[in-house]
């Protein structure tokens, strides 16, 4: 699909920076109608993305969502209550438990991203392969600008709290 800058105009960095946000707000809405779809928050969805590849422990859950430990054992209580997960003994730490995506959560969720996953790749078709390098080359960079922004973010809050 087109769009009448992408047809009209020479492409300059700044053409970038709206391409990303344009992606972004996709993306929001996408992940918003997943959550409602799945019965959940979007905190909660944050949480299942983490568990896409897998168990996690509650204290890697909170540090990856910046939640404290009281609000991610409400998040897994709720995540449970749906059938969305489970907790498990955590075979490395006896006293420990981990949190483990539950089957229906993928056949909930798979299909809707699988089905941006086939388009993405059905538009690559058309790319060559230095097209494809620089498309990934790319979202690998702003991947790390959002990442960076979100660090120093974070820099910007602590130093306000210092500030009151």
């Amino acid at each position: 699909m087109t769009t009448p800058l992408s047809e009209n105009k020479e492409k300059l960095p700044s053409d970038l920076v709206l391409a990303c946000r344009r992606l972004y707000a996709a993306i929001d809405k996408l992940d918003q109608a997943a959550a409602s779809l799945a019965g959940v928050s979007r905190n909660d969805l944050s949480c299942l993305n983490l568990l896409e590849y897998g168990a996690a422990s509650p204290s890697q859950i909170a540090r990856q969502l910046g939640l404290t430990s009281g609000s991610v054992t409400m998040l897994v209580d709720r995540l449970e209550r749906g059938g969305l997960v489970r907790r498990m003994p955590d075979p490395n730490d006896r006293r420990g438990v981990l949190v483990e995506p539950l089957p229906r959560l993928f056949e909930i969720l798979g299909p809707v991203y699988a089905k941006v996953a086939q388009e993405i790749e059905r538009v690559a078709q058309s790319y060559d392969r230095d097209e494809v390098a620089a498309a990934i080359q790319h979202l690998d960079d702003a991947t790390f600008a959002y990442k960076t922004a979100s660090v120093n973010a974070q820099s910007m809050k602590s130093s306000c709290r210092t500030m009151e």
